[in-house]
């Protein structure tokens, strides 16, 4: 692969070719001396399969700004048959000490016995590393853990303590065989020696395997991210006020549905929490496809403490900046009563399209906002729709329960059943006041925001126009829907 393609794929505006340009996967990001490194697991293109799929080396971009990125090419090669690191240069975590950048990765060898280890490589400026000859540092205590799943190091500094905690993803070999899931504790005092800990650091003993765990601090709690493959796929989060625990479920714990996936984050000089995730391919390139391991990078997403200390996510204003003024869109009436032809629905049910013929390579948003009274039923999106609402996805907020939901349209037979959304989410409830809808369009990749808050993530490759409807249930609201491309230029 050409590192200009790259460089085009990992442009967050632009659409990665998966004929040339293998999928992209779990994301190490790392902010150092005022720049963003985000390095990331890339795929052979056109490999749709394990174990061909997960042979991964890491590749390597930069950017100054969030937007603009340049590609440094594969950082971390594949290694030989008798090297711990022939078959994946799987998740991992960076962090600097003395002048030293130092790689903390998982490698993986599958046909032996500990087919996941903890391994190690340095650099002194961030873009060429050496891998430590020592590696595998240290494999799983089979003591305790079970040989298989043993991988995704985050390494960071317990000032508290005063030494480096090591954060991974095992399993317990006692319990339900789909109840072992833990995070691993390994301590060192200097980053060359560890030892790994018997009891985890968070057993909920409710899941498979939690995969890239990390910790933070954010509104004045401790935060643990970590992704979730099986029960309700999803990045996921448990809090604290102290890091020893005890680590809780907050009352809405995931960060977006199944689709934004293995999402790591980092703290930018302007004190941000940043975070990247990518979105899964489907084989044959299809919605009727199965869903793959890894993708396109989505674009980066500021965490931050909510109402009530809730994780909630919103495009970095570096995102926002780079389009154009937003146009008004004109909206065509289909049902109920309208007044004027920018929105306005005084009737107790209506419905309108939105008139922008949208189906565009390069990123472009969609905006609605709605102020409304007396709402009991909720406001609803299609997309890729007909006039007669039976087809493409649906985006709905529930007024009364707050539900936010991204699924399939019912198909307009007297037999409809709703459909199981691909995407739920969740805001305060309210019959009166406003909601904001940002939808990030990237070729078949959309990334839903509302309120700046929650986000809904899923990819479609309908090969229609985005085509949207507005809809609005039991109740009045004023509309407002916008466009908006990438710096400059109209519709």
């Amino acid at each position: 692969m050409s590192t200009a393609k790259s460089a085009v794929a990992m442009n967050f505006a632009g659409v990665r070719d998966p004929r040339i340009d293998g999928p992209q996967g779990d994301a190490i990001p790392f902010f150092h001396e005022g720049r963003y490194h985000l390095y990331y697991l890339e795929a052979p293109a056109g490999k749709l399969d394990q174990p061909a799929r997960g042979r991964t080396p890491w590749r390597h971009v930069v950017s100054d700004d969030l937007v603009h990125w340049e590609d440094l090419g594969i950082v971390l090669p594949l290694g030989m048959r008798e090297e711990a690191d022939p078959d994946g240069i799987w998740t991992g975590s960076v962090i600097a000490k003395d002048g030293l950048i130092h790689i903390f990765y998982t490698g993986g060898n599958r046909p032996r016995e500990t087919p996941q280890t903890i391994c190690h490589a340095t650099s002194a400026d961030g873009i060429t590393f050496t891998k430590d000859p020592r590696n595998p540092l240290f494999g799983p205590d089979t003591d305790w853990f079970e040989a298989k799943d043993w991988r995704d190091p985050f390494v960071f500094w317990n000032e508290a303590r005063g030494q480096y905690w090591m954060l991974l993803s095992g399993r317990v070999r006692q319990g339900p065989l789909g109840r072992r899931g833990v995070v691993v504790l390994c301590t060192s005092p200097d980053l060359d020696r560890w030892w790994v800990q018997p009891e985890p650091f968070y057993a909920p003993g409710n899941t498979y395997c939690m995969e890239c765990p990390e910790v933070f601090e954010l509104g004045g709690k401790w935060r643990m991210i970590f992704s979730r493959f099986s029960e309700h796929a999803a990045t996921m989060y448990r809090e604290t006020d102290a890091l020893e625990g005890p680590w809780r479920m907050p009352v809405h714990d995931a960060l977006d549905g199944a689709r934004w996936y293995a999402a790591k984050s980092l703290t930018d000089g302007k004190g941000r929490r940043i975070a990247f995730g990518w979105v899964h391919d489907r084989r044959g390139f299809s919605d009727e496809g199965e869903w793959l391991w890894g993708g396109d990078m989505c674009l980066p997403r500021e965490i931050y403490a909510g109402e009530d200390d809730r994780l909630c996510v919103r495009p970095p204003e570096e995102i926002e900046a780079q389009f154009a003024p937003p146009q008004l869109l004109l909206l065509r009436p289909l049902a109920g009563d309208w007044e004027g032809a920018r929105g306005g629905a005084p009737g107790k049910s209506a419905a309108a399209a939105i008139l922008v013929g949208l189906d565009s390579p390069e990123l472009v948003r969609l905006t609605v906002e709605a102020a409304f009274d007396d709402l009991r039923g909720g406001i609803g999106l299609s997309l890729f729709s007909g006039d007669g609402l039976n087809e493409g996805l649906d985006l709905f907020f529930s007024a009364a329960t707050g539900d936010v939901t991204l699924g399939d349209q019912i198909a307009g037979k007297e037999s409809d059943r709703r459909p199981t959304p691909h995407v739920t989410a969740w805001l305060p409830p309210r019959t009166s006041g406003s909601l904001r809808i940002d939808i990030y369009l990237r070729g078949d990749t959309l990334e839903v925001f509302l309120d700046r808050q929650v986000a809904l993530t899923h990819r479609t490759y309908r090969k229609a126009a985005i085509a949207p409807v507005l809809y609005i249930e039991d109740g009045v609201a004023i509309i407002e829907a916008s466009f908006a491309k990438l710096g400059g230029g109209g519709l």
